[in-house]
């Protein structure tokens, strides 16, 4: 099935704008009131389906929270990287959790979690090899032909060494083309890499074919943290994440829909203030620049 065969629905949706990942705790709650509060555009939330995993319509309640933004769900469970399919419990409750949550998509990692009977409960990092690329590519095919939401496919950190002849984002990018399915683009997993394996930041950018990313990953520190000398190498880190998307919305090919800004756990034991995420999300979306304008003008 090529792209412009596809049901609309499982095509890149139009630009979105900036957003950020909002956990199931309290805190987070109060975090968004707060920057309702300061005038901060938020045009997305992403939700983490295992916050969820014992009761999946609570999932409604947190998104009321939000007024209902538009979310996406990010995820593991699927099992894509598997040769058996996830089981038929595990697919029901993600499709639950997207429905009561305006879900527009759901993110799954390229990771292996075992098969239905040993069931790992969080996800390796692939072999890279041919035969399992395979297998990514023929459950993602049936995955989204099955699923009302489409399923986009992150690169995870590399946790240990290349086994088979592709990195990480080398193989997300042959996954992607060959079931011809969206990317969820990690700055963040690949800073990440190098506290397991670390890789060539911008060799691995390089393999992402850019007009298939729908979403972007990117860490926002907590400011007055970073200023600690125990924090520099997040300081240069960040140098990186913002020169990094800076460039990738200079080629004329990336055009994702969101940027999704991770506040918790960004390198800094604390979230940033919400003053500093409404300058980020603003941000994203002067590098969105005419193309949002376009969109939002249009609906």
């Amino acid at each position: 099935m090529t792209s412009a065969e596809q049901p609309r629905r499982h095509r890149k949706p139009a630009a979105i704008g900036a957003g950020y990942l909002h956990h199931c705790i309290p805190s987070h709650q109060a975090y968004f009131d707060r920057l309702m509060e300061i005038g901060a555009r938020v045009d997305m939330v992403e939700y983490l389906a295992a916050h969820f995993a014992y009761d999946p319509g609570y999932l409604a309640e947190i998104n009321a929270g939000t007024a209902g933004l538009p979310s996406t769900l990010h995820s593991y469970e699927y099992m894509l990287g598997s040769v058996e399919s996830a089981p038929p419990g595990t697919v029901e409750r993600l499709q639950r959790m997207a429905d009561v949550s305006n879900c527009l998509w759901i993110g799954e990692h390229v990771g292996m979690v075992g098969t239905q009977d040993t069931y790992a409960g969080t996800f390796m990092q692939p072999m890279g090899t041919d035969e399992q690329t395979q297998v990514f590519i023929d459950n993602l095919r049936t995955a989204n032909e099955e699923s009302p939401y489409p399923l986009i496919i992150e690169n995870q950190p590399m946790l240990f060494n290349q086994i088979g002849p592709r990195t990480v984002c080398q193989q997300v990018a042959d996954i992607a083309e060959g079931a011809d399915a969206g990317i969820l683009l990690s700055l963040s997993n690949l800073v990440l890499s190098d506290d397991h394996y670390p890789v060539d930041w911008d060799s691995e950018v390089a393999h992402i074919p850019l007009d298939r990313v729908w979403q972007v990953h990117i860490p926002v520190p907590n400011e007055k943290e970073l200023k600690d000398p125990e924090y520099a190498r997040f300081r240069e880190n960040e140098k990186w994440h913002i020169s990094t998307l800076e460039n990738l919305f200079k080629e004329k090919d990336f055009q994702p829909a969101v940027v999704i800004l991770e506040v918790e756990a960004p390198g800094t034991p604390s979230r940033p203030e919400p003053e500093r995420t409404k300058e980020r999300l603003d941000w994203v979306r002067d590098l969105m620049g005419s193309r949002l304008q376009t969109e939002e003008a249009a609906r």
